[in-house]
């Protein structure tokens, strides 16, 4: 399955910082967003350190012989244990870091990622950046979040509506950097590919900013029509409806036919 990329991200109208982070590795087959969390610069020390450290282990991880920090899980496809260990070790060099210098400390970040595997998406999920799938011009959002207002949602406690606006829905419930790797949360799914598929990869200052509906409608305007508009589109739409938090976007679409990669 061939595909095309974008991916950028954007301050917002709000913070003087963006402690947002984003990777798009098409050799690896390789896209993140991480959105960090901490006093001063932390936050974006925290994301960036996610990512970098993430990549580092995914190329490493395939070039090279190297100790994997956590057992292989047979359940898993080989990706899913590879973005599992890439999460790992991202969360042991936030937690060495925010140990070593009290600035930092209760630095973390959020982590979603995926890598390409074959005719299927490998992902992981640590708090509440999202991975949205759009097909056939409906979208689905393929992660959960990880903050108090939607456990309570999966517990029947509200509705996704009131989630959606409750005080509690960024207090996060799992974090990179936070704890020992064994006692964070961490999702890991695979999902089928189809041609003409579009996932989504974002922090909340998109979503928090523009329902699902708002998102989808943006990506099927006849007036978007490449994934950089599209994207750009999407960063505007929430800058316009208030941009309170920083906002990062990374777009994958697939294709039966080889495209160039942008």
């Amino acid at each position: 399955m061939q595909f095309t990329f974008f991916g950028t991200s954007d301050t917002g109208q709000h913070r003087k910082n963006n402690e947002d982070s984003y990777l798009c590795n098409p050799k690896e087959k390789l896209f993140l967003v991480a959105d960090g969390m901490g006093g001063q610069a932390s936050g974006e020390i925290a994301s960036k350190m996610a990512v970098q450290s993430a990549e580092d282990f995914v190329v490493r991880s395939r070039a090279e012989d190297i100790t994997w920090p956590i057992p292989y899980r047979k359940k898993l496809s080989l990706e899913q244990n590879r973005l599992l260990a890439a999460a790992a070790r991202a969360n042991d060099r936030i937690r060495n870091l925010s140990k070593e210098k009290p600035s930092m400390k209760g630095m973390g970040t959020t982590l979603v990622g995926a890598i390409v595997e074959g005719d299927r998406l490998a992902v992981v999920n640590i708090g509440d950046s999202r991975l949205y799938r759009i097909r056939d011009g409906q979208i689905e959002q393929i992660t959960q979040d990880h903050n108090l207002a939607w456990e309570q949602e999966r517990m029947g406690l509200l509705t996704k509506e009131e989630a959606c606006q409750h005080p509690q829905r960024h207090i996060l419930t799992s974090a990179l950097g936070i704890e020992f790797i064994e006692n964070i949360r961490i999702d890991l799914s695979r999902v089928d590919i189809c041609e003409k598929d579009l996932y989504l990869m974002c922090s909340d200052g998109l979503n928090d900013m523009l329902s699902d509906e708002e998102i989808v409608e943006k990506i099927t305007s006849p007036k978007s029509k490449s994934l950089e508009q599209i994207g750009l589109s999407l960063i505007q739409e929430a800058n316009r409806a208030g941009g309170r938090d920083n906002i990062t976007v990374v777009l994958l679409s697939f294709h039966e036919t080889n495209v160039e990669k942008r």
